[in-house]
């Protein structure tokens, strides 16, 4: 069986938020009502803020980026989307590529699962060379958004959700299997692995590390720490073989 590596996005490999960035390039080409795109950046910084709570606030922005959305063509969004990410790109995190590589040649799948608008988040899947992404799916008729949210990656039970999928789909031991993330809801994921990994964690997961033991990084020393971790949990993988 497998070992499957799966990485969060927003804040774990970028420091942006690759939804808001989609958005106001939306609201500066004219496509998004204005109010709709504010009512957007309003939930997501309070969702930030943690008002009112992680979940609640989080299922607000989902709600709003779908308004915001609802409308426009797919061809528009992806158009806006592939202008933001040719700006983003260079703003991921130094480790980023040599973690991707170094995971590789480990013989890790490696997953991309993201909160984020799927337009944006394949775009870094593809150039990064990860082999399976998830993430926020809103609804298309017609080729236009409805303003409905198919598939919200980051509420409660979200990203365990597709760690299960996954987890059947590609024959993966989960025991065995390492996950990166920043925020409330990869505390979830984080259960369900062997190697869970808080990268620069919101104070509500440092709490949850420091309580279940989980190793936390940060930009600068992920590449260091990550090697040892990567070895015990191969000593791990090869006992199960054993058996």
């Amino acid at each position: 069986m497998r070992r499957l590596a799966v990485l969060d996005l927003d804040g774990t490999l970028t420091p942006d938020t690759l939804g808001v960035l989609l958005v106001r390039e939306l609201l500066a080409r004219g496509v998004c009502e204005p109010e709709l795109g504010r009512e957007f950046m309003s939930n997501v910084e309070r969702h930030h803020a943690g008002c009112p709570d992680f979940y609640t606030s989080l299922a607000e922005v989902y709600q709003s980026l779908g308004r915001a959305a609802a409308g426009v063509t797919v061809s528009t969004v992806e158009r806006a989307a592939e202008d933001v990410w040719a700006r983003a790109r260079g703003r991921l995190f130094g480790f980023v590529r040599p973690l991707v590589r170094m995971l590789k040649s480990n013989g890790f799948l490696m997953a991309l699962i993201s909160g984020g608008p799927i337009e944006l988040v394949h775009l870094v899947a593809y150039e990064l060379g990860i082999d399976v992404y998830r993430a926020a799916v809103l609804d298309i008729r017609n080729s236009r958004y409805t303003g409905r949210v198919l598939q919200g990656p980051g509420l409660l039970g979200g990203k365990p959700s597709i760690l299960r999928e996954l987890e059947v789909l590609h024959h993966v031991r989960l025991a065995d299997s390492l996950a990166m993330g920043n925020s409330a809801s990869d505390a979830e994921v984080f259960r369900l692995v062997g190697l869970p990994v808080a990268f620069e964690p919101s104070e509500e997961l440092a709490d949850l590390a420091a309580r279940h033991g989980w190793r936390v990084v940060d930009r600068h020393d992920v590449l260091r720490v990550l090697p040892s971790l990567l070895a015990r949990g191969a000593e791990g993988e090869d006992s199960h073989a054993a058996r």
